[in-house]
């Protein structure tokens, strides 16, 4: 009875290393196919600063009482103050109550803006070219 008991200390048989063998050798044989698949891939170029400043520039439109455009500059009052957004060497610059400035955009040649009684509209050039029309 004794003799028939395996212990841990026995290790692996014959047949469990074979197939621990022919697991590895096959994932060494795929792997230069996966590598060589991935080194096609293409990635498309997204700018992220796009999205969060349409997002926090929406939020802050939907929160906003009054909108006005100055120069190189959109204006909204709301509950938290004025919020600013500005255009500096090629930035979008944001700030409340002109303080606390935090860049939402790089890569801006061209910051567009223009009133009329309706609206003010923002036009962006360069890495994100967009135009957003706010309604008064």
């Amino acid at each position: 009875m004794n003799g028939s008991k395996k212990y841990a200390a026995d290790g692996f048989t014959y047949m469990e290393m074979l197939l621990s063998l022919m697991t590895a050798a096959l994932i060494m044989a795929v792997m230069p196919a996966v590598i060589a698949l991935f080194q096609t891939l293409e990635l498309q170029e997204d700018y992220y600063d796009t999205d969060i400043f349409t997002l926090d520039i929406m939020e802050t439109y939907k929160a906003s009482r009054k909108i006005e455009a100055a120069g190189t500059a959109v204006h909204f009052t709301t509950d938290r103050g004025k919020i600013t957004y500005r255009y500096s060497s090629g930035r979008i610059i944001k700030s409340i109550e002109d303080e606390g400035f935090v860049t939402l955009m790089f890569n801006i040649e061209e910051f567009i803006t223009a009133e009329t009684k309706e609206a003010v509209s923002l036009e962006l050039k360069g890495a994100a070219d967009e135009t957003f029309i706010f309604k008064k």
